[in-house]
């Protein structure tokens, strides 16, 4: 039977931290030259297409330097909506207007019915003022049709809540104009 001393213990531990060092060390070093070789790759390729390819365009050819700037579409996955309620807003305003509760009524028993997995809520304004302030003034919309729907018994765990300003306009319109049509906030039902 053999038996160790302590400096071989002791030998021994510091061989198996160190190895465990240099073993991180040599990772990171790995991880540094990959990043090397893809920055030269971009580079070169970067470098070689710097007016070597400006007359292929020209000829009408497939200029192979665009590869890297090609629109990426990405698909949504299609949503299976149960219906869907618009609520609208006077200009500057996020309260919910007396007539619009109807509606939001509606909206409640209707979830209470089908259970829906998600009940998104929507915040949209018209152009007229800054994107920041609209962007705002919609999360404000969002929020009160939010606070109605788990008022009358919709549960908050299911209801997304989006702000999305003068994006998506329900109505096309210039800069700085009012538009009644505009001024909404959507709730859909997604199965």
């Amino acid at each position: 039977m053999k038996f160790l001393t302590l400096a071989t213990i002791g030998l021994l531990a510091s061989t198996s931290i160190a190895s465990a060092q240099d073993g991180m060390e040599l990772s990171r070093e790995a991880n540094t030259i990959r990043e090397q070789n893809a920055y030269q790759y971009e580079f070169d390729r970067d470098e070689q297409c710097q007016g070597y390819y400006w007359g292929v365009k020209r000829l009408g050819l497939k200029d192979p330097c665009d590869k890297d700037d090609e629109e990426v579409v990405v698909t949504e996955t299609a949503v299976d909506v149960l219906n869907e309620y618009v609520v609208y807003f006077d200009f500057d305003k996020a309260n919910v207007r007396e007539g619009d509760k109807d509606v939001l009524s509606q909206a409640v028993r209707e979830i209470t019915k089908y259970n829906p997995s998600e009940v998104r809520v929507a915040g949209y304004t018209d152009t007229r003022g800054s994107m920041a302030y609209n962007e705002a003034l919609s999360a404000r919309r969002a929020d009160n049709v939010s606070d109605y729907l788990t008022s009358k018994g919709v549960s908050n765990f299911v209801v997304d809540e989006e702000a999305l300003g003068e994006t998506e306009l329900a109505v096309a319109t210039g800069d700085e104009v009012r538009s009644q049509p505009n001024r909404r906030v959507v709730v859909q039902f997604i199965r």
